[in-house]
C-alpha cells in the first residue's frame, strides 16, 4: 500500500507533464478511481488510508487537508508528509514498480480527460460504493463515513456486468 500523498503527487507531476493543471476535486476523483480499480485488480488495497462518503463523492481526508485551500483553482504545490529523520515536512516521495507505475499513467490518462463534475457523477452511481455509505447515513450513524475497501473492490469487480479485464482494454489503450 502507498500513502495517497505520494500518488497524489504522482498525479501531480503526470498533470504538469502533460501541460493540464489539476484541481482538488479532480485529484480526488482520480485518486479515488486508482485505488477502486486496483482493488478490483490486485485484491489489495492500492492506497493506506481509508475514503470517506462526503457530500460530493468519496475523499481522502488526507489529501483533502492538504489541498482544501486551493478551492476550485489548480493545485500548485506538493503533498508533503513527515520526514521523521529530519523532523521537518518534505515533499511527500513516490517509488513505485513498472507494473503499478503504468496502472497509474493509464488510470491518470483516462480519468482526466474528463470534468470534474462528470468525475463525482461517476462516484455518485445508484448502489455503487459512495451511495450505499451516503444512503445507510441517512437511516443510521455510519461512524467516520468510511467506505470499507471490500465494498469498494466488490462494485468495481463486477460493475454493471464490466470486469477489470474490459476496463484493462481502455486504460491500456
Amino acid at each position: 500500500m502507498y500513502d495517497a500523498r505520494a500518488i497524489s503527487n504522482y498525479f501531480l507531476d503526470r498533470a504538469a507533464q502533460r501541460g493540464g493543471p489539476l484541481t482538488v476535486m479532480t485529484l480526488l476523483k482520480i485518486l479515488y478511481f486508482a485505488h477502486a480499480w486496483f482493488l478490483a485488480k490486485n485484491q489489495k488495497p492500492l492506497i493506506a488510508q481509508p475514503f470517506e462518503a462526503w457530500q460530493y463523492g468519496p475523499v481522502n481526508r488526507v489529501v483533502y487537508d492538504q489541498f482544501k485551500d486551493h478551492g476550485r483553482k489548480p493545485i500548485e504545490k506538493r503533498a508533503i508528509s513527515l520526514d521523521p529523520i529530519l523532523g521537518e515536512f518534505v515533499d511527500t516521495a513516490y517509488k513505485f514498480d513498472s507494473d503499478t507505475e503504468e496502472f497509474l499513467a493509464h488510470i491518470f490518462d483516462y480519468y482526466s480527460q474528463f470534468h470534474p463534475y462528470k468525475l463525482s457523477d461517476l462516484t455518485h452511481e445508484a448502489g455503487g460504493p459512495w451511495d450505499r455509505i451516503w444512503s445507510e447515513a441517512e437511516k443510521r450513524a455510519v461512524p467516520g463515513m468510511v467506505i470499507p475497501n471490500e465494498t469498494i473492490a466488490a462494485w468495481f469487480a463486477t460493475k454493471g456486468g464490466v470486469s477489470w479485464t474490459n476496463q484493462e482494454r481502455r486504460f491500456s489503450q
